[in-house]
């Protein structure tokens, strides 16, 4: 291939539906505390950050211990609906690191998630990427770029030479920050809430090699 190398994918939204469990679980948990929580301070708020960030977002400065038990909280409740919901990667996902496979571009998931291999092992998916950056890796939460930017480091790939698709709007934030070509994936055609990614698509089957080395060449001036 020619400018893009690697291609970084965030986890939940992108690969597959874990953002109805997310929701599912950061509403219980904020309900349970008297919180009014809805999907849309979910997408604004709270989705592609780290637990704690997200919680913060919502209820503000609280003790610390208090923060800390409202994340497990939550993580319990996350775990327990991956077991018992079905869970599977989208379709097109499957397509693209194929596709991506067959083209030699290297793949990379990096997720604030702590549970990503979890998931991705039940997702049957997790040896196709070539590296795999979790919550765990890294201590600056998106929209700060070095969760990107680890993820680029262990592929051994300038970031210059990388694609990241996000659903989130920190995520494309980070994105941009680590100076790599940014894919906003709506997959609920609200393409407005993405509108600083470089480019937006609503499936991941409608990008080619050939859109991204355009892509480039318009972003970043270089031919």
């Amino acid at each position: 291939m020619g400018k893009i190398k690697a291609a970084i994918f965030d986890m939940d939204g992108v690969l597959t539906d874990t953002v109805r469990l997310h929701f599912k679980a950061w509403k219980k948990m904020f309900n349970n505390h008297g919180y009014k929580f809805e999907y849309e301070d979910y997408k604004q708020k709270v989705d592609g950050k780290p637990r704690m960030d997200g919680i913060k977002s919502i209820v503000g400065n609280l003790p610390e211990g208090q923060l800390i038990s409202m994340a497990e909280e939550k993580q319990r409740y996350f775990l327990e609906l991956v077991e018992t919901d079905s869970l599977e990667a989208f379709e097109d996902a499957i397509w693209i690191l194929q596709y991506f496979k067959q083209n030699s571009v290297k793949l990379a998931v990096a997720s604030s998630s702590k549970n990503t291999s979890k998931i991705l092992t039940k997702l049957g998916i997790d040896k196709m990427f070539d590296t795999i950056v979790t919550g765990y890796d890294f201590k600056k939460g998106k929209p700060d770029p070095e969760v990107f930017l680890t993820a680029a480091q262990k592929l051994n790939v300038n970031p210059r030479e990388c694609v990241v698709f996000e659903d989130a709007i920190d995520g494309i934030k980070a994105g941009i920050s680590a100076g790599m070509l940014t894919i906003g994936v709506c997959r609920d055609g609200q393409f407005e809430r993405l509108k600083n990614a470089h480019f937006i698509v609503d499936r991941l089957d409608r990008v080619t090699i050939e859109l991204l080395e355009n892509l480039y060449e318009k972003v970043f001036k270089i031919v």
